[in-house]
């Protein structure tokens, strides 16, 4: 019976297992639903500021002027990495330090001699670029599982300041885009120094305008007055939706985050049941062969006994 025992032992430590994959896919689920909710209401201001400052931008006489529309020789670019802080999420930061190491090789064809910066917000991040031995210069951790405003302030000053001395020229965000608990999108856009077609090119390959009431052609013809000057206005308005644009990233990486895992530990805890209906007919095999052999040895011993 050494068989079966071990068997049952097995059918025990996974039924054990799926107690913890069900218990953190409900986790995931309640987090999910609220991190959904925080980027689905997010979304439509952060499209629309981002839609405003496009066209002010493109308007403004004094756009070229101004330090965050510049544009400058590629000498040292900054590139903010968003993954989890904890691992069991299937695919998310596989599929997001694929999409970056993609980036960089092809980024590095167009700018040889461009330096390449990196800030991470998350410990995989983290991980990811210390075993890559890329240029980390901060890293960010524990702020992707229940973001609020306050706890990217920090970040947001660091890379405004970054390029407002010149010791970046450009900015890039990396992160997930949520569509759905099944599909989220890794992504990486520039935020800095800002450009319509830039923008305008990443909302419409994520699908951003597609359920809000805009219409960038007809924005595109719309006359500013700006009081009580361009740059006034710029100057003021600029720091606030760089603070807005990365917490909407950072809500849509968490977002993603807590989709994948729920996905995968639902996953996990159909593959544990799938294994444990195996395990169960094994058993029930080998106890029947074990009854039978009995009974078998039993009848050939009454026979050898003339019983």
């Amino acid at each position: 019976m050494a068989g079966t025992i071990e068997i049952k032992r097995k059918i025990k430590s996974i039924k054990s297992t799926k107690q913890i994959t069900r218990a953190m896919e409900l986790v995931s689920a309640s987090k999910m639903k609220k991190a959904v909710a925080s980027v689905t209401s997010m979304r439509p201001y952060a499209v629309n500021a981002l839609v405003v400052l496009t066209h002010l931008a493109e308007k403004s006489s004094e756009n070229n002027s101004h330090p965050l529309f510049e544009k400058r020789p590629m000498k040292n670019c900054l590139i903010v990495l968003m993954a989890s802080d904890g691992g069991l999420c299937g695919g998310f930061n596989a599929t997001m330090f694929r999409k970056v190491t993609l980036f960089e090789k092809e980024f590095k064809e167009q700018n040889p001699n461009c330096n390449l910066m990196y800030i991470a917000v998350g410990k995989k991040a983290e991980d990811f670029l210390a075993r890559s031995k890329k240029n980390l210069i901060a890293t960010y951790n524990g702020i992707t599982n229940n973001p609020r405003l306050n706890d990217i302030l920090a970040l947001n000053k660091l890379i405004f300041d970054y390029y407002k001395k010149g010791d970046a020229d450009a900015v890039y965000l990396a992160y997930q885009h949520f569509f759905s608990p099944i599909l989220q999108k890794p992504t990486m856009h520039q935020l800095l120094p800002f450009s319509r077609e830039n923008m305008i090119e990443m909302g419409r390959s994520l699908n951003l305008f597609k359920h809000l009431d805009i219409d960038l052609e007809q924005a595109k013809d719309t006359e500013y007055k700006l009081e009580p000057s361009p740059r006034f206005i710029l100057d003021n308005l600029l720091p606030g939706l760089i603070e807005l644009q990365i917490f909407h990233a950072v809500l849509e990486s968490t977002a993603s985050e807590h989709s994948a895992r729920m996905v995968a530990m639902r996953n996990a805890t159909d593959n544990a049941n799938e294994i444990i209906d195996s395990l169960t007919l094994i058993f029930n095999q080998k106890r029947q062969a074990n009854i039978t052999r009995e009974i078998a040895e039993i009848s050939a011993g009454k026979v050898a006994l003339g019983l």
